[in-house]
């Protein structure tokens, strides 16, 4: 039972800071492309409604990566608890 309560604790962590990484890198990149009037510029409107949707989606993955990372923490942390 040991091993199987690391193994969780070690998957929640990593789920969670794969999440906050993945967060950072897609803001980071946002934050690069804005102007000095502080607007996303793309240089055409295929590139613009490709990257945005890309990042759209990639988001929504990283934040269900971040839920199942907590979500294993939580069972980890009743696990804990029982024993």
């Amino acid at each position: 039972m040991k091993r199987t309560h690391d193994l969780t604790l070690l998957c929640g962590l990593a789920l969670i800071a794969l999440c906050f990484f993945i967060r950072y890198q897609i803001g980071r990149r946002r934050f690069n492309r804005r102007g000095i009037s502080g607007l996303q510029q793309f240089s055409t409107y295929r590139k613009y409604t490709v990257v945005t949707t890309l990042e759209r989606i990639i988001l929504i993955v990283a934040n269900l990566c971040g839920l199942a990372g907590m979500v294993l923490l939580a069972v980890a942390g009743i696990n804990h608890l029982k024993f």
